[in-house]
């Protein structure tokens, strides 16, 4: 059986290469203090010059963007929804108002005499 691949994770593979780019240590004392061999380093230095060593959103984050959207489009829809029915209820008390009159025994005494309808 062959050696196994060890994966780094990508903030690994950036504090290496600063430590290197900022002189810290040199790329063989990297190498032997965290074990990885100096042409890993050296590709690893490339890909930061190329911009290759990007992180990329994890899964986790992925996943919380994307619910963070839905819940963002649902809520315009509750905010129209709301609008919607404040109109409609204005519309209501406007129209229930000027059309509707309540005949009591006090109103009709205060009706004028004689007055025919």
């Amino acid at each position: 059986m062959g050696k196994q691949r060890r994966k780094f994770e990508t903030g690994f593979k950036q504090q290496i290469v600063q430590e290197v780019e900022s002189r810290v240590l040199s790329v063989s004392a990297a190498s032997r203090k965290h074990q990885i061999s100096a042409s890993v380093i050296d590709r690893w230095r490339q890909q930061a010059r190329q911009g290759g060593l990007e992180t990329a959103p994890s899964v986790r984050e992925k996943c919380l963007e994307r619910e963070n959207r839905e819940l963002k489009e649902r809520l315009a829809e509750l905010y129209l929804e709301n609008d919607h029915l404040k109109k409609i209820g204005d519309w209501l008390h406007r129209h229930k108002n000027g059309t509707t009159s309540v005949i009591t025994a006090e109103s009709l005494a205060r009706l004028p005499k004689g007055s025919k309808s």
